[in-house]
């Protein structure tokens, strides 16, 4: 698919949003037990990450990067019709009946200037998207382009993928798989990129001993998969105490 045009559009109209956004810091942790929250746990855990035309992450993204990227990693991809511009989200969406100006949902999408930029819906008249100073959570009338429409991904109040372990609500418990995942090659130690439940196993129905701040240096012991295939860290603090993190929330 070609972008050049939209990349262009896109581009222009992120730098002219960006002077006007109303920004907000980053709200507390919360539990990711749908489709959409697991969506919405991801993207803010890129609150902050840098602006780069055409990036889909892992650690910068343009404003279509970061939606490609949280849909791809929690295994919502198909919700959105697969990477594609600003214009192309609304296109496919419209083209399926799935555009509307009214009855947003956490985890829809959102448009503005008529395709030119691209976000996720928070809930409340917020949403989470990439403006040129980075990414940002705003309202969704907080920009001078005009708020074009929600784009209906339909993944709010069904069972999340992937279930975010900042949370304090427990599914039921499931079974850990035996085998063991291998280790990042050459890495022993990681930081938490969101606030991060500290566990005494693997899993979001295991005890919270505590929560890590943002930033906290871990050294990586050991990992394993739950029944999920999520991958899970034993890892030691600098105080000696040793539990299970989520993989997902941590970066080299």
């Amino acid at each position: 698919m070609r972008f050049g045009y939209y990349r262009l559009r896109a581009a222009a109209f992120a730098a002219l949003m960006s002077v006007f956004i109303v920004s907000t810091g980053a709200p507390a942790p919360v539990s990711a037990a749908t489709r959409a929250d697991s969506v919405i746990a991801l993207a803010k855990a890129q609150l902050g990450d840098p602006w780069v035309h055409y990036a889909v992450g892992p650690r910068a993204f343009d404003c279509s990067g970061l939606v490609y990227y949280v849909f791809r990693k929690t295994g919502n991809l198909s919700r959105i019709g697969g990477r594609r511009s600003a214009a192309g989200y609304s296109s496919w969406f419209r083209a399926r009946g799935l555009a509307s100006r009214t009855g947003g949902r956490p985890g829809d999408l959102v448009v503005w200037g008529g395709g030119s930029h691209v976000g996720i819906y928070l809930g409340h008249g917020k949403a989470i998207s990439t403006l040129t100073n980075g990414v940002r959570i705003h309202g969704i009338y907080a920009v001078r382009a005009r708020f074009t429409a929600f784009l209906h991904t339909g993944i709010s109040g069904k069972a999340a993928q992937a279930i975010a372990a900042t949370g304090t609500t427990t599914p039921p418990a499931a079974a850990v798989v035996p085998s063991t995942a291998a280790l990042p090659k050459s890495t022993t130690m990681r930081r938490t990129t969101v606030r991060l439940n500290f566990r005494t196993g693997v899993g979001t129905a295991t005890h919270v001993m505590r929560v890590l701040r943002q930033g906290m240096r871990l050294t990586i012991l050991r990992s394993r998969r739950d029944a999920a295939g999520r991958i899970w860290y034993k890892v030691r603090l600098n105080s000696g105490q040793k539990g299970w993190v989520a993989s997902l929330y941590t970066r080299a």
